[in-house]
């Protein structure tokens, strides 16, 4: 069973499953999700499974008589672009010190081949269960979910599901899920020196780089390297360091290339989840630093500087909130796209149960400059079980029998799930409390006998819901 998965796993890597442009029809999602969709389909075939598929949205793999109510099981295929800065190929699976590497190992496609590994020893052994466990397998939970949502109109809903994509010992409250792009007017003095503003990736990614270009001969580009031609030393002036110490930042963290455009300045940060920004290092604030420097009598890049760029961003322009059931407010500031004449802000926000997103946009909007429109790129509503219930008991007590772990608690998470798509589902590991796969970052992994460990607690777990539901 041990060399399966992992054999399966480095098949599954290969396949660079980013959401891209619809490439046929059954291909929603572009051709690298279909390819990893088949694999799936066909690997579960060739385990004996019975398998169906809807229109490149989702496929699945039941084990179980036909007749049976559905426990499901919820896994996505697809994964967060894989950005750069790793050791090694991150789509040829690397197996070293214990660990394996490559995008997607434990988001979500290591759990999504314990899980088919577990129903396939389910057959192999015949276990008699009294419901049909079926392996949902979705092709763009990164970006939006669309295909769970086509699975709610068109499969068959579970009477219980597992969600192996998030912490152990298990999740009972997932935060509500705001995706809003700002879009700005900038000012003279912006648009006379900005030639360029690139920060690319999505609003739920911290961004690990970002770059501006300054235009030749403008203000900007003359206060910044007053004392002659501009060169990667200009970081380390007084002007730039005052605002780079705001920060946190650094000058090595700045680079810098004459292009025909204009002068370049480049920032790398660490990118990361924007569930928990705090645990990354934004690149974009990085840019914005600069551009105070360069010109501290713009209102408009002082905004969103002093109002945006540091991690009391929230509180201070009164947008944060938290409550005891679902934790705190976050807000990341992860893409700007600069067109000439607008500057697109998209920010990610995770809001505790007392939030609204309508509220929570009036606080953004009032905090920025002033014309800014706010536009809604997505929202999905807050998650919440009762502690107490009886799906959270039979987990957590699974958990603490595979573990030893003396009375584990649930957890709050502003991370979103295929939980609150489908009626009474929860989000269940994989991820172990104090380890780091460094999920959305470079050198995601997982430790090995961690992936064995799974396997055993999603067996017991699903016999648990069998004996329950």
């Amino acid at each position: 069973e041990v060399f399966g998965m992992l054999n399966d796993l480095s098949e599954l890597i290969s396949f660079n499953s980013v959401e891209a442009e619809r490439s046929a029809a059954d291909a929603p999602f572009g051709t690298e999700v279909r390819n990893a969709l088949d694999w799936f389909l066909n690997k579960a075939s060739f385990y004996g499974l019975k398998v169906g598929e809807y229109g490149g949205y989702y496929g699945w793999a039941d084990y179980g008589e036909a007749e049976k109510p559905v426990i499901g099981i919820l896994a996505h295929i697809d994964i967060v672009p894989a950005g750069s800065g790793w050791d090694s190929d991150p789509f040829k699976m690397r197996n070293t010190d214990g660990k394996v590497y490559g995008r997607g190992v434990a988001d979500d496609k290591g759990p999504l081949v314990v899980m088919l590994h577990l129903l396939k020893k389910l057959k192999e052994e015949k276990i008699k269960l009294k419901h049909r466990i079926r392996l949902i397998v979705g092709c763009n939970e990164e970006t939006g979910s669309l295909c769970l949502k086509k699975y709610v109109d068109t499969g068959e809903i579970p009477v219980v599901s597992l969600v192996p994509d998030s912490d152990f010992p298990v999740i009972n409250s997932e935060k509500g899920i705001l995706h809003t792009d700002a879009v700005l007017i900038p000012d003279e003095v912006f648009k006379d020196n900005v030639v360029d503003f690139v920060c690319t990736g999505r609003a739920n990614v911290v961004p690990g780089f970002s770059s501006v270009t300054l235009k030749n001969g403008g203000t900007m580009l003359k206060n910044l390297a007053a004392d002659g031609p501009f060169t990667s030393d200009v970081f380390s002036s007084a002007r730039i360091m005052k605002q780079l110490v705001k920060i946190g930042a650094d000058p090595s963290d700045l680079s810098v290339e004459i292009t025909d455009k204009g002068v370049k300045i480049g920032a790398k940060g660490v990118a990361g989840h924007a569930m928990d920004p705090d645990k990354s290092d934004n690149a974009m604030w990085k840019i914005w630093a600069v551009l105070k420097a360069a010109a501290p009598e713009s209102d408009f890049i002082g905004r969103i500087f002093d109002g945006f760029c540091n991690k009391d961003a929230a509180k201070a322009n009164g947008i944060y909130a938290e409550d005891e059931k679902s934790g705190r407010l976050t807000m990341n500031m992860g893409v700007a796209e600069y067109d000439g004449a607008y500057l697109t802000l998209k920010f990610d926000f995770r809001l505790p149960l007392c939030c609204n997103p309508d509220d929570t946009e009036a606080k953004l909007k009032n905090a920025l400059p002033s014309g800014t429109v706010i536009k809604r790129a997505r929202f999905a509503e807050n998650l919440y079980i009762p502690e107490d219930s009886p799906l959270i008991k039979t987990l957590l007590k699974v958990y603490a029998e595979e573990t030893g772990e003396v009375n584990p608690r649930p957890i709050q998470t502003g991370g979103g799930t295929y939980a609150r798509e489908l009626p009474n589902a929860v989000a269940f590991g994989p991820t172990f409390p104090g380890t780091e796969t460094n999920i959305h970052n470079a050198d995601e992994n997982i430790e090995v006998t961690k992936l064995y460990k799974l396997f055993d607690i999603y067996k017991k777990a699903v016999v648990a819901l069998d004996e329950l539901y």
